[in-house]
């Protein structure tokens, strides 16, 4: 098992049912459409929960909006990206 550690590249390959089971279907979908992708890991928890970052930014003149969502999963649920992939 290779270590993951905070600002590590990790790719999503699942999420747990405990994580979006309580959520409206359109934002689970939108969850799910997460696996498969890359995120930077920004935080490991007290749980060993690994937390990742997906949405996108939107500058308006001096402004910007981040839309998304930040969530934690456990090391099952991810695999290391090494530098360069």
């Amino acid at each position: 098992m290779t270590d993951i550690r905070v600002g590590d590249r990790v790719r999503l390959l699942g999420l747990p049912d405990w994580l979006i089971h309580d959520l409206p279907v359109t934002e689970q979908q939108e969850m799910l459409s997460f696996v498969g992708h890359c995120a930077v890991v920004t935080e490991v928890d007290c749980h060993q929960n690994f937390w990742l970052g997906f949405g996108t930014l939107a500058e308006t003149g001096s402004d910007a909006f981040y839309s998304g969502h930040s969530f934690g999963v456990p090391h099952e649920f991810i695999e290391h990206v090494p530098s360069g992939d």
